[in-house]
């Protein structure tokens, strides 16, 4: 059982020491650019999900009593964090479709 353990063990150094390698030649290493998930930083993931919530509160108001374009700017909110990778887009899209509705009164 033990000696299990040791392999395993040494599987698992090897495979790390192989990931390691792989980043220095690509240029990268893990965690170097402060990405945790699929490219998106903490702050990054924090603020699709600020926006997205923020979004399906424009949705809910836009069909209970507000205006058809409230619910289209719900939906953007939405929907647009799963296109942009970039901390700052996803700030400065959010910010500009949250004030958007204020200061284009349609629909």
């Amino acid at each position: 059982m033990n000696n299990d353990v040791g392999n395993l063990t040494n599987a698992l150094d090897t495979l790390s020491k192989f990931q390691q390698e792989l980043a220095k030649s690509a240029g990268t290493a893990p965690g170097a650019d402060g990405s945790t998930f699929m490219g998106f930083s903490m702050t990054g993931i924090a603020a699709s999900l600020a926006f997205s919530i923020i979004g399906l509160a424009f949705y809910r108001y836009g069909r209970r009593s507000g205006p058809t374009s409230t619910v289209v700017y719900g939906v953007l909110l939405m929907v647009f964090p799963y296109f942009v990778n970039d901390t700052a887009y996803i700030i400065g899209i959010g910010a500009l479709l949250c004030i958007l509705p204020f200061v284009l009164k349609f629909g």
